[in-house]
């Protein structure tokens, strides 16, 4: 009995600090509509010091939250591209045109078979094109800016984006119209970056996403893995966007730090959990966890991004983890999703919906997610 008291004040707590954030922000829209328009601002996300993501887009984000932040971070080496004057929920690929689509078929000089909606580039022969009916859920165009892209980046770019898709739609029951269009750019120059994104907030940051044009810029990094890791975070942002709605902050970026570890199996995917105990150790939590649980998750925008926001990317990515290795935490989380996509404007009570959902309760999550962090082995997640 004692327990469940303890669980319900802090729900109620948490929902009273959900409630007081919203009337801030909304006392502070008009100002920053008026200073912003439909430009891009940006938030705070995280340092370029190594840890579970160096990505640095989020879609969704209110322009209060920007308002509150860009001046006392804008020094910062990673940020939030936030887009403002857009739809809650983008839906975007409704004005798709349906019909055939052409999907190109050839092999490479080393003989491996490659499927693709662009046309190939470079050595390859057996070229022919196959038309199916209808469209791809997601399609990708990845291209250079600056640099030429070799075959394989571009190629990897459209798997991952289609892998990160299948897992949403098909373990998290994330459905949308199909023909969503991504548009990828890398760029290798930092100049050429920082004018591409339109913004000079946005120069230090590895990776943006906006929704006006559904582009993703992505800085090239030093490694094939790097790049791949910071478009990984930026696609699932953008699924946020266009079919889920204006999820809490840290379920955003705790699904995006945990795709962007995704990598493409077969006709699935999965995520290898390879966190070193060192990184996660400086995230967890020494008691039961359901105070640091509901703390974490009834931070939105500014509180989230404010001074501890690395020990928080943590303790989301560990969340996300939580509740996709096991059906009952997916089923959680899947049905968390939905309610976010019905009402797409404002985030869910996602203490209350975890807290009936998952078997017993946000007491029994807060105590699976400790333990977690506190020794979360290594393992990889199959989907």
């Amino acid at each position: 009995m004692r327990t469940w008291l303890l669980v319900a004040l802090l729900l109620a707590t948490a929902l009273l600090w959900r409630q007081q954030a919203g009337h801030r922000e909304a006392g502070a829209e008009v100002v920053a509509g008026k200073r912003h328009d439909d430009k891009t601002v940006a938030l705070p996300a995280r340092s370029s010091e190594p840890g579970p993501s160096r990505s640095g887009a989020a879609a969704q984000e209110s322009p209060a939250v920007a308002s509150a932040t860009t001046t006392a971070d804008a020094g910062m080496s990673a940020m939030h591209a936030i887009q403002l004057s857009q739809p809650c929920l983008a839906g975007t690929a409704r004005a798709a045109r349906t019909g055939k689509v052409a999907i190109h078929r050839w092999k490479d000089e080393k003989g491996i078979v490659h499927f693709s909606d662009q046309a190939p580039a470079g050595p390859m022969h057996d070229h022919r094109l196959i038309e199916v009916g209808g469209l791809p859920s997601v399609v990708v165009r990845a291209t250079g800016y600056d640099v030429n892209l070799p075959d394989f980046l571009s190629q990897r770019a459209v798997a991952d984006a289609q892998a990160i898709e299948g897992v949403l739609r098909n373990s998290l029951g994330v459905a949308g119209e199909s023909g969503l269009a991504l548009d990828i750019e890398f760029i290798a120059s930092a100049e050429a970056y920082a004018q591409r994104v339109g913004d000079p907030l946005m120069a230090g940051t590895d990776g943006t996403y906006s929704s006006r044009d559904r582009t993703i810029h992505v800085r090239l990094q030093e490694s094939d893995e790097a790049n791949f890791r910071v478009l990984r975070h930026e696609i699932v942002h953008a699924l946020v966007h266009e079919r889920i709605g204006n999820l809490p902050t840290a379920l955003n970026e705790g699904m995006a730090s945990y795709f962007e570890r995704a990598q493409v199996s077969g006709m699935g995917a999965q995520v290898a959990l390879d966190e070193t105990s060192e990184s996660l150790r400086a995230a967890a939590v020494a008691t039961d966890g359901r105070e640091e649980l509901v703390d974490l998750l009834a931070r939105g925008g500014a509180d989230f991004y404010a001074s501890g926001r690395e020990q928080r990317y943590l303790r989301a990515f560990a969340l996300v983890a939580v509740l996709m290795q096991s059906p009952e935490g997916r089923h959680a989380l899947a049905g968390l999703l939905a309610g976010q996509r019905e009402n797409p404007c404002q985030p869910v009570a996602a203490e209350r919906i975890l807290d009936q959902s998952y078997p017993g309760g946000l007491a029994r999550l807060a105590s699976d997610w400790a333990r977690w962090l506190r020794a979360p082995g290594r393992s990889v997640q199959a989907y």
